[in-house]
């Protein structure tokens, strides 16, 4: 098998959680918080995987903030408005 970059980073993310778990609570609470973690991680890697599929075929995040809103519809004014100076000089010069 080969080991890739996510696989150790998968790995690193369990231990990190048990060495937390086990000085924070003690063996006893280490595998409920590392069950959390592997829960959190799959749910974000199952989310992020839903939305770029959506993006690819054109289908619109639902949760987009009125600053991303209005950049996605060319909206500039309102842009500038809506969106913090930092990402609307970003939006400007994209």
């Amino acid at each position: 098998m080969k080991v890739t970059p996510v696989y150790l980073m998968a790995g690193g993310a369990v231990l990190a959680a048990l060495v937390w778990a086990v000085a924070r609570g003690g063996a006893s609470r280490a595998g409920q918080t590392i069950g959390g973690t592997v829960v959190d991680l799959a749910d974000g890697v199952i989310s992020g995987g839903v939305i770029a599929i959506g993006e690819r075929i054109g289908i619109p995040p639902t949760n987009m903030s009125e600053c991303e809103r209005a950049k996605a519809e060319g909206r500039t004014w309102d842009a500038s408005f809506a969106c913090p100076a930092v990402d609307f000089l970003k939006y400007l010069w994209s």
